[in-house]
């Protein structure tokens, strides 16, 4: 201590030699410590890039595919292919302009849409009897709006112009099938049971079947009722495409429902089908409809006489004198009608900003 005394200033350039040598091979550590991860990392790049110039076997025993300029730039056309196709598809699916079905995009309140989908209704109805379209006996078609028509002062509360091109979309769903029985000498017989409708504006939607479908739940909870329902299968595509959903009900024959599919399709509606279902209708159906097989005015009926050159065979076999046959039909088989469900989707193509073709067009 006494030496540290009497050399004060000898001993504090050791000790500030002594932190600055500690300092030193700190940072040549650190720095020793950062070398080392650094060529770790380079030679791992070195390694990928060097495995991409290598390439990559897309299929087997192939040439690899090396990430070279020439496959960059073929990459880059292919991808540019991909998306026109990818636009090309989602502008089929829209349907051109004057083939799409919107719903009105200013709707002051609910009660305004309300006394639309009460006028369509009343429409539709009267029509119906117009056009000789039976509906059941004890259960009137409301068209999807069920909830709306048999509650006084009940309106949509959200998805105005959704609700409102839904209303549309039956209109034309419903004349679309008033005209496809085919005609004749009978006309086929045609009952429409309900066409249903996917109830978008609904706070709670459950399914058919499960309790507490057609009634109001707490907080107004809206539940399903008779003709609402959720789509077994659809084409809605998140992010892509959505779908409204629709089921039509009827009572017919094969002839009626084969018309409707393809007016449907030659349309030109971005309508799709999803489901057929076919069943037996009830007894009270069947009967109340009288089904009766159109009469074909090309049916063949028995020759009355023969040919001039059959004459003499006929004569010399026959001994006696030749009755005229009597022109007689006889029903082969009678068509029955059948109970039909026919699930169908509505496509709109998802707004994007990169994608103007996928913009629906105002009417």
């Amino acid at each position: 201590m006494g030496n540290f005394q009497k050399n004060k200033i000898f001993f504090s350039v050791l000790i500030a030699l002594a932190a600055l040598f500690v300092g030193v091979v700190v940072m040549s550590w650190l720095t020793y410590s950062d070398m080392t991860k650094s060529a770790k990392d380079l030679t791992a790049e070195q390694k990928k890039y060097k495995k991409l110039l290598e390439g990559h076997a897309l299929v087997p025993d192939a040439p690899a595919v090396s990430l070279t300029t020439t496959n960059v730039e073929v990459a880059k056309r292919d991808l540019t292919e991909l998306e026109d196709h990818r636009q090309n598809l989602l502008a089929a699916i829209a349907a051109p302009e004057d083939k799409r079905i919107l719903g009105k995009p200013k709707l002051s309140n609910g009660s305004e849409l309300a006394s639309l989908i009460k006028q369509s209704v009343d429409e539709w109805t009267k029509s119906a009897v117009e056009k000789e379209v039976r509906t059941l006996p004890n259960e009137k078609c409301d068209f999807g709006f069920r909830r709306y028509i048999r509650n006084q002062g009940a309106s949509p509360k959200k998805e105005l112009t959704r609700v409102d091109q839904q209303r549309k979309i039956i209109d034309f769903l419903y004349k679309t099938l008033a005209d496809s029985r085919a005609e004749g000498t009978v006309r086929a017989p045609l009952l429409l049971e309900s066409i249903d409708r996917e109830p978008i504006e609904t706070f709670e939607k459950i399914a058919e079947g499960k309790p507490g479908a057609g009634t109001m739940g707490p907080n107004e909870s809206i539940r399903n009722e008779r003709d609402e329902f959720s789509p077994s299968r659809s084409f809605r595509q998140p992010g892509l495409v959505e779908a409204l959903s629709f089921r039509v009900r009827f009572v017919s024959n094969t002839a009626t429902l084969r018309n409707y599919i393809n007016k449907l399709r030659a349309s030109g509606r971005p309508i799709v089908i999803t489901s057929i279902e076919v069943s037996v209708p009830s007894a009270e159906i069947t009967k109340m409809l009288s089904a009766v097989a159109p009469t074909s005015d090309n049916a063949s009926s028995a020759p009355t006489s023969l040919p001039d050159f059959f004459a003499s065979d006929a004569s010399s076999t026959s001994s006696g004198k030749s009755e005229p046959v009597k022109d007689e039909r006889k029903l082969i088989v009678r068509q029955t009608p059948s109970h039909f469900a026919v699930q169908v989707d509505y496509l709109t193509v998802v707004e994007t900003k990169n994608s103007p073709e996928s913009t629906p067009a105002k009417k």
